[in-house]
């Protein structure tokens, strides 16, 4: 058993015994431990205080991560918890299906009935009403194409110019077994704790959360939601997950008049996203578009409403305060276009590039269906991963 084998399965046994005596810290760990890592409480970074917005319903969603880790194994513990800084953090989430880019920590197929339903409980939890049910109709988009035959596809050659993602592009498509809501993993980067740091990671093909917990601060950068097809029937149910995003991206870039959207073009084109998986940066250090406090305040207010679409996947007190921080920094906040600026164009792309907030909305050929699909990413300039 290599070193680092050991390291985690010993502090996995160690935050079961926490677990077992409903302790929120392991305060009788020897500090000079190699569980001490995760036992000790992890200071709030003084970043998170400055560019945190506070409003974080921490305690819930560490409840449910603690009611879901005493669920398991000691070997399902080990599995699911990292050390904080672990670099898996930032390779395990993509926006190709689950066995093309390995995922971080267990899966949920592989899970029983029991602890699948807790698993879902802590993104309840972490997420709005809104934001649980879009996390599940996206989960619902994956078991719809897990029921289409496979076919093969060649995947377009090119990536974002000047700045491929790692996970731009598309495999070969079709349906099959490579999809499904089995195909989901949850893992925690850290301790949950409520006075600590730690990151939930959850995500599958099409959905990627990483939300960073440090006292009453929370950052949900990066986080991936994606879709094909737009629109399906499954189950006598019809679904449209990401309609909001849909609808409030091109309400907020068709509202530019026509001098504005020439100035808002942005140089090259893009064939997914500039900042998505495998690209964790730089953020540009020019920003291209037009500036968001130059629109009407009519324009004004469905930039808003396209901030919201994504900010709002948070629990609602967090995403309340979040957004009032990204909407008043809209003297720095730019909205641009490349493309197209409709929805029927697979060649759309739009960007909200801020002094924190940053959304990218980018239409894609079909990759298993025909038609217009999306990915999206949502980062926060400030608060990547966690605060630094």
């Amino acid at each position: 058993m290599s070193t680092v084998t050991v390291r985690r399965t010993r502090r996995a046994l160690a935050l079961a015994a926490c677990a077992a005596l409903a302790a929120t810290s392991c305060t009788a760990l020897n500090s000079a431990s190699p569980t001490a890592e995760l036992a000790a409480k992890a200071p709030i970074p003084a970043s998170a205080a400055r560019h945190g917005a506070g409003g974080a319903n921490t305690a819930q969603v560490v409840a449910a991560a603690n009611a879901f880790l005493a669920t398991l194994s000691d070997e399902q513990k080990d599995t699911a918890l990292y050390d904080f800084d672990d670099a898996a953090k930032k390779t395990g989430w993509s926006n190709f299906p689950t066995p093309v880019v390995a995922r971080n920590g267990l899966k949920l197929g592989d899970l029983t009935d029991e602890q699948q339903a807790a698993a879902l409980k802590v993104m309840e939890a972490a997420l709005s009403k809104k934001g649980y049910e879009e996390l599940v109709e996206i989960r619902k988009a994956d078991d719809y194409l897990a029921s289409l035959p496979p076919r093969t596809l060649t995947p377009p050659t090119g990536t974002p110019t000047a700045t491929p993602t790692g996970g731009g592009g598309r495999p070969p498509g079709g349906g099959g077994a490579n999809f499904g809501s089995q195909w989901y993993y949850i893992s925690f980067f850290g301790k949950p704790s409520r006075t600590g740091e730690f990151t939930l990671q959850y995500g599958g093909h099409h959905a990627a959360y990483n939300l960073t917990y440090a006292g009453k601060n929370v950052s949900i950068s990066p986080t991936l939601t994606a879709v094909e097809p737009m629109q399906f029937d499954w189950e006598d149910m019809f679904y449209a997950p990401l309609e909001d995003k849909r609808t409030a991206t091109i309400g907020a870039i068709q509202s530019l008049t026509a001098d504005e959207l020439t100035a808002a073009e942005i140089d090259g084109s893009f064939d997914d996203l500039y900042l998505g998986p495998g690209h964790d940066g730089p953020f540009p250090t020019q920003p291209e578009g037009v500036l968001v406090s130059s629109l009407t305040k009519k324009q004004r207010a469905k930039v808003t409403a396209m901030l919201k679409a994504w900010v709002d996947d948070l629990d609602e007190k967090a995403a309340g305060r979040l957004l009032a921080k990204y909407v008043s920094q809209y003297d720095k906040t730019y909205i641009g276009w490349s493309g197209g600026t409709t929805l029927d164009n697979n060649q759309t792309y739009v960007r909200l590039d801020g002094p924190s907030a940053w959304v990218e909305f980018s239409n894609q050929p079909g990759a298993s269906t025909d038609g217009v699909h999306q990915h999206t990413i949502f980062r926060d300039e400030t608060a990547d991963y966690g605060w630094k």
